[in-house]
């Protein structure tokens, strides 16, 4: 199937996975490719989803976390016996200051490995990040947009299309955030393509 992607949909994958990572992510869902075809600048599908208000920074803080966790969280945490501020000076007290704050992506952050007797950092090595079953889904509905249309490639088009699933709880929920809905952008690119021969 992936030799029938076009360099914009091949990158599209590629920066899906990229996304994933800088989001801390251990997965590439059908919201990371997504943000992969936004990262397509020339691609005239970007420009589709951005007269929608669906940007590469709408979609990054759509899935942003809430944030830390605050007076309110603590004050839950304190109700199960948990003392949240017990547990980060703790934290950093065996692993220095600011162990549970978040610097930087993953693949630049360090991790401990038992080396002899006593222990030594080494930056961690970027791993394989899998699909999950939602993104899988979508690369399988671009094929099946690319055939309806009588197309013998699949663009950074066919994979947004494939990612505007109704029952994707993700990706509606980003649209959702963004002030829309995955049937209006939906048809918004349809009536963009060309027509199919």
């Amino acid at each position: 199937m992936f030799e029938r992607f076009t360099l914009d949909a091949r990158e599209a994958v590629l920066q899906a996975q990229e996304e994933a990572r800088t989001l801390g992510h251990a997965w590439i869902g059908s919201e990371h490719l997504l943000l992969g075809v936004l990262g397509q600048a020339g691609a005239p599908v970007v420009t589709t989803l951005a007269r929608f208000g669906v940007t590469p920074e709408g979609c990054r803080s759509a899935l942003a976390p809430a944030g830390p966790l605050g007076a309110g969280d603590a004050e839950a945490l304190r109700a199960f016996g948990i003392d949240l501020e017990a547990v980060r000076a703790r934290a950093e007290d065996t692993f220095g200051p600011g162990a549970l704050d978040r610097s930087g992506p993953p693949e630049e952050r360090w991790r401990i490995l038992p080396f002899g007797r006593g222990r030594r950092a080494e930056p961690r090595r970027r791993v394989h990040v899998p699909f999950t079953p939602r993104a899988k889904k979508a690369l399988e509905r671009s094929l099946r947009e690319a055939h309806a249309r009588k197309e013998r490639h699949i663009g950074a088009e066919h994979v947004a299309l494939g990612v505007l699933d109704p029952d994707d709880k993700v990706t509606a929920g980003v649209l959702r955030k963004l002030g829309t809905d995955t049937v209006t952008v939906r048809n918004g690119i349809l009536q963009e393509l060309p027509r199919a021969a």
